[in-house]
């Protein structure tokens, strides 16, 4: 604490809780003094701090509490609470705590803060997903969740479990991430294909490879795996369960596990960085991203299943929007559609973060050489050669097999490796 008389108005410095400085409130003064304040500054919630835990230096009488909105006090906010309304957003808000102390006025203050969108949003966006999903095809589950800004959630049957389609390779790989760091397994490790770690981590979320999946969650272990979801809360999240060969989960399990991937909790620094980029250049864009204006970074993981009850479409993605980050996961069954989550992504986005310019355009030559490709009739290196390829040709990725993708070049179908391949279209 430092304690200085300016202009007849004494000022005390002190620190609450490790927040930080703010400007005290007096003539001529500048030393700080910053209140804590509780809560989230968004329209719905309550903001709080506590008076009776400033230390003023001295016996002090008197306290009383204001509320400011940019500078001007607000009426009736002379109370330890202050709850925001929709009125408040865009709007600085500051809590001032004044007291007398050794016969001179102290004022406290906290560090203004913007109100940003909150529960009037979050009603909006509800009602607006509640409406559209009823005129689109297939049923539909959602999560919206901002990371910051006013953090704002909304969740419709999120907690229903679903057939996940590929998606269920982001918990693979959480569970590979994890060996990793754990020490248990190396990027060079050598799996029951002889493909490394390295590769089939690449292949399992580039094309969405199915065999480097299997070979990952073999390697880490089918019942490992579950404990470690089970046990850090994914508990709607099974793998081969009941003796089923099946898998299992629910949208809020997906927009936890990228939510605690964007903010570097669900694995170490290094491996965050190498999950997130991974999900950057993953060539299936067709659903969410297009909802999306073009140059807005996203990460995503989508999936596409058939079934007997139709075909199961879902999209799962970290969005950097310009004014917040969230997480947005679609998962659809009965008929879902790629566009219909599109539309989905696009109402989001737009309440969310505004009006975007042009929309992001996929396009279907998703990849292109970095060096000779040769194309082969079949998936063995040894099949008839069917064209060689030089650098910079176009290429549209088609299905996989590991590190050999199916591919489609000027008219020409076939097998090639993935040594000399990158997105066309990398988000910067």
């Amino acid at each position: 604490m430092r304690i200085a008389l300016t202009g007849g108005v004494l000022a005390v410095a002190l620190t609450l809780g490790g927040v930080a400085p703010a400007q005290a409130v007096g003539a001529g003064s500048t030393a700080p003094a910053p209140i804590a304040v509780q809560g989230t500054y968004r329209d719905g919630a309550t903001l709080r701090i506590d008076a009776g835990r400033i230390d003023w230096g001295g016996t002090a009488s008197g306290a009383s509490v204001q509320w400011m909105r940019d500078g001007r006090t607000i009426a009736g906010g002379t109370d330890e609470r202050l709850r925001l309304a929709a009125s408040d957003v865009g709007h600085r808000v500051t809590a001032t705590v004044s007291a007398t102390v050794g016969g001179q006025q102290v004022v406290a203050a906290s560090e203004p803060a913007t109100v940003q969108p909150g529960a009037t949003s979050e009603r909006r966006l509800r009602a607006s997903l509640a409406a559209l999903l009823k005129r689109l095809p297939g049923r539909y589950t959602v999560e919206a969740r901002e990371l910051d800004g006013g953090a704002r959630l909304v969740r419709i049957d999120a907690a229903e479990h679903r057939e996940p389609a590929s998606i269920f390779k982001l918990f693979v790989a959480y569970g590979v991430f994890t060996r990793i760091d754990q020490g248990t397994l190396s990027y060079d490790s050598r799996l029951a294909s002889g493909l490394t770690v390295r590769a089939c981590l690449r292949a399992m979320i580039e094309p969405s490879d199915n065999y480097c999946a299997t070979d990952l969650r073999q390697r880490v272990g089918t019942a490992w795996l579950n404990r470690l979801l089970h046990g850090h809360g994914f508990t709607g999240t099974t793998f081969w369960y009941d003796g089923h060969r099946t898998k299992t989960t629910t949208t809020a399990d997906v927009a936890r596990v990228l939510t605690r991937l964007a903010r570097g909790q669900l694995v170490s620094k290094a491996s965050s960085a190498r999950f997130l980029r991974l999900l950057e250049t993953q060539v299936w864009r067709e659903a969410i991203p297009p909802g999306l204006p073009d140059g807005v970074r996203q990460a995503s993981k989508p999936g596409t299943l058939w079934t007997r009850t139709g075909i199961v479409q879902t999209d799962s993605a970290v969005v950097w929007g310009p004014r917040s980050r969230y997480v947005l996961v679609v998962m659809g069954s009965n008929g879902a559609t790629t566009h219909a989550i599109t539309r989905i992504s696009k109402a989001v986005y737009r309440e969310l973060e505004g009006a975007g310019r042009a929309p992001f355009v996929y396009d279907r030559q998703q990849m292109r050489a970095t060096g000779r490709l040769v194309l082969t009739v079949a998936a063995s290196r040894s099949s008839r050669v069917l064209g060689t390829y030089r650098a910079g040709t176009k290429v549209e990725v088609i299905d996989s097999r590991r590190t050999r993708y199916l591919v489609r070049i000027a008219g020409r179908t076939g097998w090639i490796d993935n040594a000399h391949l990158v997105l066309r279209h990398p988000i910067l």
